[in-house]
């Protein structure tokens, strides 16, 4: 799929590479069967009244056959568009739905905590698997550590229109 407009915010998924418009976040965490019910249709109608890009690797068209092996290329292909997009988002979410055993999301965290700790939001409610460790990754980082949704879409958004308006500074 390549883009989809919500109100002023455009949303991308892989495997499109399009021009990504700052200020951007990239979601990652729990995949929930339904697209028009989960966490990150609701983050992007949340946002959907300031002009951003939300980076979304959730992909439609995933069939869980693909190996999952570097020589495989639709599976090559959407690793690296997700570390790709990782790199030059300004926002980089994680969330950790209960309930949800999430082992990428996990070693993605591991890897952008120590790269892009200011970047990085984490939202892990209580009843996670493995908050404790979540916890303290972000506390040995410095990474932001929210426990409910709310919590987390508030210091996306906060965080976004500072970076709107610092952007609005530069251009005076």
């Amino acid at each position: 799929m390549s883009s989809e407009t919500a109100s002023k915010c455009i949303i991308h998924f892989p495997p499109a590479r399009a021009k990504v418009r700052p200020p951007s976040v990239i979601l990652y965490g729990t995949i929930e069967s339904f697209s028009t019910s989960n966490w990150t249709t609701h983050l992007a109608s949340t946002l959907s009244d300031i002009p951003i890009t939300i980076l979304n690797p959730r992909r439609d068209d995933w069939d869980s056959s693909w190996r999952e092996d570097v020589s495989f290329a639709p599976f090559k292909e959407q690793v690296d568009w997700e570390m790709d997009h990782a790199a030059i988002a300004d926002i980089i979410v994680f969330y950790f739905k209960p309930g949800t055993q999430t082992p990428i999301t996990l070693l993605e965290l591991g890897m952008y905590a120590g790269l892009f700790s200011k970047k990085c939001i984490v939202c892990c409610p209580e009843g996670f698997y493995k908050r404790g460790n979540v916890e303290i990754v972000c506390g040995r980082f410095g990474v932001e550590f929210l426990g409910s949704l709310e919590e987390m879409e508030k210091s996306i958004k906060k965080r976004l229109v500072e970076l709107l308006d610092v952007g609005k500074g530069s251009n005076a």
